[in-house]
């Protein structure tokens, strides 16, 4: 229980595959709004050659990254990992004991063995990433809405689209990492039971590893179709753990 002399935990947002901070942009609003402190990672690089922003796949880069924004924070942490951004919540924290909760949002959540659902990545999904001549992923363009926008407005869909980036690889879901920071930290697993783009049995059987779980009928992204109910957990979870 927290009284109005106590400081929100600071939630820190991480960004799935060829997205960007700017998808939060409603949650942050709403946050902000409730007082509550938020930092969303940027882990995009502009890319030398074409001068472009591109997302970063590497695992150990992410981590860097990630683990760089958790340092700078003084105080309590609640962090989220969207997507992809669960890898980088993986590991990002271990050895932060500022880190005080984990939320894995339709995320991918590794373990040690390098175990993953067969039925998390939807099929169409995995056809319909493209790879580019110099090694870098996107998604074809008739598929996009299909697998991370059906439930959003067409405002949000259009904005999506001029920001979504090219990624530097293909995702690699075959890097084991060497720890987990979820099997140290109380974690909870958001399971958005309409995504598209990752199958809800397979959220189910990566949220077993979880503390808690939360089913939310959402499509792949709820920072757009349904910002409130992110505004709502996060904000619980940051004033449970409150300095």
């Amino acid at each position: 229980m927290t009284t109005a002399n106590t400081t929100p935990a600071t939630v820190v947002l991480i960004h799935g595959a060829w997205h960007g901070p700017w998808c939060f942009d409603k949650v942050v609003e709403g946050l902000n709004a409730r007082g509550v402190p938020v930092v969303a990672v940027e882990r995009r690089r502009m890319h030398e050659s074409s001068g472009q922003l591109r997302g970063v796949t590497d695992s150990a880069e992410n981590e860097a990254i990630v683990r760089a924004a958790l340092d700078e924070i003084d105080g309590p942490v609640v962090a989220l990992g969207h997507s992809f951004g669960g890898v980088s919540l993986t590991t990002a924290p271990l050895g932060n004991d500022n880190v005080k909760h984990l939320v894995y949002l339709t995320a991918i959540m590794p373990d040690t063995d390098g175990s993953m659902p067969d039925n998390f990545v939807n099929p169409e999904l995995a056809t319909a990433v493209v790879a580019g001549e110099d090694g870098s992923t996107t998604v074809q363009d008739d598929k996009i809405r299909y697998a991370f926008y059906h439930q959003c407005s067409d405002e949000d869909y259009e904005r999506a689209l001029t920001e979504l980036v090219r990624d530097e690889a293909a995702i690699p879901l075959d890097d084991p990492p060497r720890d987990t920071a979820w099997s140290k930290i109380t974690t909870t697993y958001v399971v958005c039971t309409e995504d598209q783009a990752l199958l809800a049995e397979g959220q189910r059987t990566l949220a077993r590893r979880a503390d808690r779980v939360v089913e939310w009928s959402t499509d792949h992204s709820p920072f757009f179709s349904a910002p409130n109910l992110m505004v709502d957990l996060l904000d619980g979870l940051a004033r449970e753990y409150a300095e």
